[in-house]
């Protein structure tokens, strides 16, 4: 497979907060060419461990969550429509969608319906109609929808990955699938070459809802280092003066602030220059929204650092991404894993 296949294949895949073991059980098969152990622990977080050999070696551990935004079924109406909640979903975007409902027997298709224009008051068209106002339609009796959902069955968006002109890729949950891709790309360059420190990729669940994965295998593992890969805000045109976007294209964003340690941000970048990789920076003064913020106050603490990939359109079934990007936020990470060594002090 190649890099943009494995982000279509994971991305395609369904796995909301909560939900997220076949996307791990996907992930651990992908990890596995790379490293020297792969597990899979009981929140579904999926880990992979590359050791070097060497007495007293740091302990670096790279993160990117599994889980995706989505949806879970609250009720079924007397017509056999789904009442529903949302994760991390923009409401906005509701109406007309399609959405795919994970039954006890299968995967379903629903929509949420969309009030025709005809049938609309005056000034209806330039509102937003909260989720507690939709309805998911599965095209069944409430009898037979009964014997079919569950109350707590989860439900995602239906779209499928496709190429964009431009060295872009179009899909959904690319936030923050494709950014565990990023670590795939990171330990392909990273093999036949010499580590001195102890490697652990993890690609953790739940961040969408708190960040409890990435919170228990920091407990687990202790790493001395830690970097959580999320995705950032790429520039659109209707982006506001002041908005803190990056752009698409521009490769890494390195965050600098109490969340990702200013020293070890500077590092990084010195090793962005040193290699020739483009790298944009974010200043971070407070919560990052990434599992760094979790990761960092584990036990005694922990020494963290985000790095983001640009990306268009959060939190909506056609976040895109460039390629060029993923490349060059895997290159970094390959590149600051064979830099640390039992000397690194920060």
């Amino acid at each position: 497979m190649t890099l943009k296949d494995k982000i279509m294949t994971l991305g395609n895949m369904y796995g909301v907060s909560g939900d997220e073991f076949r996307v791990a059980e996907a992930a651990a098969e992908l990890l596995k060419p790379y490293v020297d152990k792969v597990e899979i622990d009981k929140f579904g977080n999926v880990s992979g461990y590359k050791f070097c050999g060497k007495p007293g070696a740091k302990v670096l551990m790279l993160d990117a969550h599994i889980d995706e935004i989505g949806f879970m079924v609250t009720g079924i109406t007397d017509e056999g429509f789904l009442r529903f909640v949302g994760m991390g979903v923009d409401q906005r975007m509701l109406p007309g969608s399609r959405l795919n409902v994970m039954t006890k027997t299968g995967n379903i298709l629903g929509i949420v319906g969309a009030i025709p224009p005809h049938l609309q008051n005056p000034g209806d068209n330039t509102k937003s109609l909260p989720i507690d106002k939709l309805y998911v339609d599965i095209g069944m009796s409430a009898e037979e929808a009964r014997k079919k959902v569950r109350i707590g069955d989860y439900m995602t968006f239906t779209s499928t990955a496709f190429d964009l002109l431009g060295d872009q890729i179009c899909g959904k949950s690319f936030d923050d699938r494709a950014c565990f891709c990023c670590l795939l790309h990171a330990l392909e360059l990273l093999q036949g070459k010499e580590l001195n420190c102890d490697l652990i990729i993890i690609g953790t669940t739940k961040e969408e809802v708190g960040g409890h994965g990435a919170s228990y295998r920091t407990y687990v593992d202790k790493p001395d280092l830690a970097v959580a890969i999320d995705v950032c805000h790429a520039r659109t045109d209707d982006n506001k003066p002041g908005d803190r976007v990056h752009e698409l294209g521009g490769g890494p964003v390195i965050a600098v602030g109490t969340n990702s340690r200013p020293r070890f941000a500077r590092r990084v970048m010195e090793i962005a220059r040193a290699k020739d990789i483009p790298y944009q920076v974010a200043a971070n003064p407070s919560r990052t929204g990434t599992n760094a913020w979790s990761m960092q106050i584990i036990e005694e603490g922990c020494v963290t650092l985000v790095v983001s990939l640009p990306l268009k359109y959060m939190h909506s079934p056609v976040e895109v991404i460039k390629m060029s990007d993923v490349e060059n936020v895997g290159r970094l990470l390959a590149e600051l894993a064979l830099d640390i060594d039992g000397r690194w002090q920060l």
